[in-house]
């Protein structure tokens, strides 16, 4: 075994010393081989998103299954929230490693893989399931080094889950090849990839080339949305808060505010709009990194006054309550968390189709999709459904029942599924 000279610790064993211990632990009892499986588990961040929510959903329902599960997760950036929920509260495992987090750096993410591989070795999983780019990528590899000296049947499986991809929309040429390069890569040490969508399993089998058809799987979000499902029409709003009057038409944008979420395009196209229907007003819900140069551009355009900045919410049913029309100008997405809760609560959505929004939205069904970028035909798609209550009203009945389909308890059937498959496989030899 390779050893530092002189000591009787191994090379990993020294390596976690230097790199220090992970900063938060909630210690998980350890089982005997054929108990119920026990499942590792990473994301970048647990921030204000779809795919943190989607992990914790996730994380809850196979800990109520019986599975004993782990969180390994990072730090928020500036000008992130906390998702509302956090491990804790939930009553879930969970371990905080401050180097997981968004930026990059050699050496704090030198760090972070080292704590992840120590984290791996002292929990012993039977599958490492990660998340998000970073995570995916830095666990991926501790899960490939963990393995490396074991026999198959004492190996877990990994299986990594794309919510979205950065290959277009977020680098330039040269960027995106080398996050192309590394994804194939790294799909080399999972038994499965999974995508939340349909389109998406094309971006990664078919058009970027990522991995084989036969590693991937798709298994759509889940989420817990009875409380919009039952939302009605006078159900308690923020109209009156915000002295927005009760016939006005209030377009709504739930999100980070980004780079990759175009909101000048929004901005631009819904001052087309108000110049139009002098009762239209915007909703702006969430924060981020461009929010200063979007409040300025909203500042100088014509519809300021009726540009309404509310920052993270807590409260989802009454935001979605003032709403009328869901918006969303994206470059690029996954599966938009957003889309699916505005149209459980029986709101159209005008989006950007890119991505899985085809997936989500049923264009001229239950929203209209528009290319991205185009300014004009977006704002002529919001004063479509602006001018037109009978349509608004139509599409928001169909939406609603065709998110059933995203139901939490369906996801954890079908990863709880591909997990015990995974494990029966391995441990079959």
């Amino acid at each position: 075994m390779l050893a530092w000279p002189g000591s009787s610790l191994s090379f990993w064993e020294s390596l976690f010393i230097v790199a220090g211990s992970v900063t938060k632990t909630t210690d998980v009892p350890r089982t005997g081989p054929r108990s119920p499986l026990r499942v590792w588990r990473a994301i970048a961040r647990l921030n204000v998103g779809g795919p943190a929510r989607h992990v914790m959903i996730l994380n809850t329902g196979l800990a109520q299954r019986g599975m004993t599960t782990l969180l390994v997760h990072g730090s928020l950036t500036r000008g992130e929230n906390a998702l509302a929920g956090t491990p804790d509260e939930e009553r879930l495992a969970v371990e905080y490693v401050a180097a997981l987090g968004r930026s990059l750096s050699f050496f704090q993410d030198l760090r972070a893989f080292l704590q992840l591989l120590r984290s791996m070795r002292r929990f012993q999983p039977d599958v490492v399931h990660t998340h998000t780019a970073k995570a995916g990528a830095l666990g991926r590899a501790a899960a490939a080094l963990y393995n490396m000296p074991r026999r198959r049947p004492r190996r877990c499986s990994v299986v990594h889950t794309f919510h979205g991809h950065v290959f277009s929309g977020y680098f330039g040429p040269t960027g995106s090849a080398a996050a192309r390069f590394v994804e194939r890569l790294l799909a080399r040490t999972a038994d499965a990839i999974v995508v939340i969508s349909e389109r998406q399993r094309v971006d990664i089998v078919e058009r970027y080339r990522i991995a084989p058809s036969t590693k991937v799987r798709v298994i759509p979000l889940g989420l817990r949305l009875e409380s919009l499902l039952a939302l009605e029409p006078d159900a308690p709003s923020l109209r009156q808060d915000l002295s927005i009057p009760p016939d006005a038409i209030v377009f709504g944008f739930m999100g980070r505010f980004a780079p990759i979420k175009s909101l000048a395009t929004l901005i631009e196209a819904f001052a087309g709009v108000a110049a139009k229907v002098p009762r239209a007003h915007l909703l702006l819900v969430g924060d981020g990194e461009t929010r200063g140069s979007v409040e300025a551009q909203a500042m100088r355009s014509y519809a300021a006054s009726r540009i309404h900045f509310l920052g993270w919410q807590t409260d989802l049913p009454r935001v979605l309550a003032t709403m009328d029309v869901g918006v969303l100008t994206s470059r690029n997405e996954g599966t938009p968390v957003a889309l699916i809760e505005t149209l459980a609560a029986g709101r159209p959505v005008v989006a950007t189709n890119v991505g899985g929004v085809a997936d989500v939205v049923d264009d001229g069904e239950t929203g209209l999709l528009v290319s991205a970028e185009d300014t004009e035909a977006f704002a002529a798609a919001m004063l479509r459904v602006a001018q037109d209550s009978h349509l608004r009203h139509a599409m928001g009945e169909r939406g609603r029942a065709t998110v059933l389909r995203f139901d939490h308890r369906r996801l954890t059937d079908d990863i709880a599924g591909l997990y015990e498959q995974l494990v029966a496989e391995r441990r079959a030899g």
